[in-house]
């Protein structure tokens, strides 16, 4: 089991360069793990306690999610975007909600790890139950794509070529339940 502690090492490997790592649908939970070197106390206070939106976009295969996280002055702080393929998910790890439970509410476990590898903050959101289902749903449509398919490739690779911000504008963000 492992143990986390806000201001101790993150025991886990993270991105060694700012990015969100969308980790969800394993046997462990959904984990947001987001890596931002030179974090500073209201970014910190951000991840910890501000609200927070997320949507995502889905296409041909490919998904990516974005999440925009807001000051104390409900002021947007930063937008993250983090690819997400469960097809990459080893079989005996991948955690398939039924997408028949309409009311059902995915749990989100963020870590906020900074350039040092401290856990900065650890919290528990949840996305709504429309968010679920359309993300639950998604998943099944990518699950039966194949993996590599050509048009899923290109669509990731325009969206990555645009700011996390610009896309998350075109999209509907929702925010998550604390």
């Amino acid at each position: 089991m492992t143990v986390f502690s806000r201001g101790q090492i993150y025991p886990l490997d993270y991105p060694k360069q700012d990015a969100a790592v969308a980790d969800f649908l394993r046997s462990g939970g959904n984990r947001l793990l987001i890596a931002l070197s030179g974090m500073t106390s209201a970014e910190e206070q951000s991840f910890r306690g501000g609200m927070i939106t997320a949507g995502f976009k889905y296409l041909d295969g490919a998904l990516l999610w974005l999440f925009r996280f807001y000051g104390k002055d409900g002021q947007p702080l930063f937008t993250f975007d983090a690819p997400f393929d469960a097809r990459l998910i080893p079989t005996e790890e991948l955690q398939l909600h039924n997408i028949d439970n309409v009311e059902q509410r995915l749990l989100i476990d963020l870590h906020a790890v900074d350039d040092n590898g401290i856990l900065r903050a650890i919290r528990a959101v949840t996305m709504s139950q429309g968010m679920t289902l359309a993300f639950l749903s998604a998943v099944q449509e990518q699950l039966a794509t194949t993996p590599g398919k050509r048009e899923g490739e290109y669509r990731m690779k325009r969206w990555m070529q645009q700011q996390p911000d610009e896309l998350a504008n075109s999209i509907k963000m929702e925010a998550l339940g604390r």
